[in-house]
């Protein structure tokens, strides 16, 4: 079993790399931009079932990110390098439900999303928000209620500033939801583990991928928009992302956060670079 590991983690490894040092310029890049949707803000009431869930702080944001991807491309890879590190980081520890939370959503049952706040778990994701489901940006979510995840009465029912759960829950169900493939992400388990407590993940030699040609978004002919992370907190958000995005072609393009080097080899986007705090900043100033 050590023997196929490694095995795996070296096929991984040459794959992935192989993709990085394949890229080649288009005339069209497919990256809109990254979209953080405010998810959810916590009330007293969610905190009811702390013996099970954990301690949320009333208050506490749940936070989506998505790759805005233009139609026919995907989503292959978030990752980090020595020269380009991927930092995901926030002033309060990340929320992570103790019972039933994961490092990523695809292992999260279907039935446990019923139970208390088991819908805010913090995770890494290529498109799933978990088993049977792809996310989707509340505002787009046009599919009607899933008869199988009924929320515990009394939770959820925050309806200030946020399109309320009960009217839209973020949540398409696939028969296909792709898997994430982490490679040398031990840190990731820390993180954003069941019952831990942390606030920074920063990678400078890892990845999670999406393997093959990569993922797509519930609607992909249209807004394309691939969830890769879910995280809550009771502090401000701040994340510089790295990705490697597939094109059409089957060729591949890398956006780093900063310092990108020449305009054949790497690109980057304002959105790769978020800070919570301006962003209230910001609207306080309109």
């Amino acid at each position: 079993m050590r023997h196929n590991n490694a095995s795996m983690e070296l096929k991984f490894s040459i794959i992935f790399f192989a993709l990085v040092l394949s890229f080649q310029a288009m005339a069209q890049d497919g990256l809109e931009g990254i979209i953080v949707e405010k998810f959810y803000v916590s009330t007293e009431a969610d905190n009811a079932g702390k013996l099970y869930s954990g301690d949320l702080p009333k208050g506490s944001v749940t936070y989506r990110i998505y790759v805005d991807l233009k139609p026919g491309y995907r989503f292959q890879a978030a990752y980090g390098t020595p020269t380009h590190p991927l930092i995901i980081e926030s002033s309060e520890k990340f929320f992570n439900h103790i019972e039933d939370g994961n490092i990523q959503p695809n292992i999260i049952p279907e039935r446990a999303y019923k139970k208390n706040i088991a819908l805010l778990d913090s995770w890494l994701s290529v498109g799933s928000c978990g088993e049977g489901h792809l996310g989707i940006l509340k505002e787009a979510d046009d599919t009607i209620s899933d008869k199988f995840i009924v929320f515990e009465k009394g939770y959820f029912r925050n309806k200030k500033k946020i399109i309320p759960f009960y009217e839209k829950d973020g949540m398409k169900r696939s028969e296909f939801v792709p898997f994430p493939t982490f490679f040398k992400m031990d840190s990731v388990a820390f993180v954003f583990g069941s019952a831990t407590l942390s606030n920074k993940l920063k990678i400078d030699n890892a990845a999670w991928a999406c393997m093959g040609k990569g993922s797509v978004g519930a609607d992909s002919l249209s807004t394309n928009c691939v969830l890769i992370a879910q995280l809550t907190t009771h502090g401000n958000l701040n994340f510089e992302l790295n990705l490697l995005i597939g094109a059409p072609n089957g060729t591949s393009q890398k956006y780093v956060a900063k310092n990108p080097v020449g305009e054949e080899s790497e690109w980057t986007h304002p959105d790769l670079i978020f800070n919570s705090e301006n962003k209230k900043n910001k609207s306080k100033k309109k």
